[in-house]
């Protein structure tokens, strides 16, 4: 890239902030794109923390070119990239404004449909929705040593019922605060995965399940599993965990720097169980070749899962490699090595109609859309990317 071009793409940054700071379009502003869109891209220019955030929408990832300095809104100014995501809107808690935000992305813009004042909790430690109109924020307290649940009713953003939860294990000597991990919602009980730390951010040499009555949010068992310590990250930034069928709670474990064991573990907990399935378990990090994960992991159909990990092979940089496998055998079904490696930034990839979208961000230029189809086990190649940049913070669709 030129200098010159640089200059441009820096220019039309500022430009486009100023202009959303000063007047962000209202819901159903005319534009310049569709008015409604399936999918979406966020690009990171620059480094943190001074990076500009892009969004950018199609609603064909076959073809085509997604281009950042003709298109797009810049988000930042607007909320934060913790983007929950359903029937085409987007949830945002931007916490340095106490307000909560539903957001609509039409004709090129990020317009606000609804925001309300909301300073329940610290920051969105872990979502899920038990229907289509009803989403369950969890998150702590600013002194780390509560848990607060808000449920909210999605059409309106008003609040259904929030308080505190309560029930769960006493902190242990030496831990003083909360670890909030992944969490999900079968048959209108909610399964809760969660450990202490103390003031350096240690956990104990294990994790914690507990399974909450949904109707009071009151703690009904928590047990402790000594398999792993860690717990998944269950905020909107990353995705490791998942629920397969309505019937079972997959969830990781990644254990902190300095607490021992460093391998990251996938267990489960069936539902209606009061406690982890004992028998199951997968060693991601040896299963990959002892290589380091990142924090991407999702379902993909068939009993198949994909992961995300690092291949030194590749060379110094992150350069991830993507892998699929079987959930119920416990083996590696294969690695998608026909793609270039990736520099990853969160969470690039998502799962629709039985096939595998990434947004691989290469160092050898090959941004696109890589396709991978379950059922024929073959990849295509499809719309084409922004070059040039931080990575992709976030590849989604609007609409399941």
């Amino acid at each position: 890239m030129t200098q010159y071009f640089r200059n441009s793409i820096l220019l039309l940054l500022v430009c486009f902030t100023i202009i959303s700071c000063e007047s962000e379009p209202g819901y159903g502003d005319s534009g310049s794109g569709e008015k409604d869109y399936k999918y979406f891209l966020l690009s990171a220019l620059g480094s943190w923390p001074n990076t500009v955030h892009y969004m950018t929408a199609t609603n064909d990832l076959t073809k085509g070119e997604m281009d950042i300095t003709k298109e797009g809104d810049e988000i930042n100014s607007k909320g934060t990239y913790s983007y929950i995501v359903k029937n085409g809107f987007i949830y945002n808690y931007k916490t340095d404004q106490g307000v909560f935000k539903k957001f609509k992305y039409t004709q090129d813009r990020l317009t606000t449909v609804k925001e309300v004042p909301y300073t329940y909790i610290s920051d969105i430690s872990s979502f899920v929705w038990t229907d289509d109109n009803t989403l369950v924020l969890v998150g702590e307290t600013g002194d780390g040593q509560h848990i607060r649940y808000t449920v909210f009713n999605a059409t309106d953003l008003s609040v259904i019922r929030q308080g505190e939860i309560e029930g769960f294990q006493p902190f242990p000597d030496a831990y003083h605060f909360y670890t909030i991990g992944s969490m999900t919602y079968m048959n209108g009980e909610i399964y809760f995965q969660y450990s202490f730390r103390d003031g350096k951010w240690l956990n104990p040499p294990y994790y914690n399940l507990a399974v909450i009555d949904y109707k009071t949010f009151k703690v009904k068992s928590s047990v402790s599993d000594n398999r792993s310590s860690g717990v998944a990250n269950g905020s909107p930034y990353f995705k490791t965990a998942f629920t397969k069928d309505k019937e079972a709670f997959y969830y990781t474990c990644f254990p902190r720097v300095g607490a021992g064991s460093n391998k990251i573990y996938l267990f489960r907990t069936l539902k209606g169980a009061t406690a982890p399935d004992p028998g199951y378990q997968i060693n991601l990090t040896d299963i990959v070749g002892n290589k380091s994960l990142e924090t991407v992991i999702d379902y993909i159909g068939d009993n198949k899962m994909v992961v995300l990990y690092r291949d030194p092979a590749l060379g110094d940089a992150y350069n991830g490699r993507y892998a699929i496998i079987d959930i119920e055998t416990r083996q590696l079904v294969r690695v998608l090595d026909e793609l270039p490696g990736d520099e990853p930034y969160e969470q690039s990839i998502f799962v629709q109609n039985k096939k595998l979208y990434i947004a691989l961000n290469s160092n050898k230029g090959e941004n696109f859309v890589w396709i991978y189809d379950i059922q024929t086990d073959k990849i295509t190649k499809g719309m084409k990317l922004p070059d040039r940049i931080s990575g992709f913070a976030r590849f989604d669709k609007f609409y399941d």
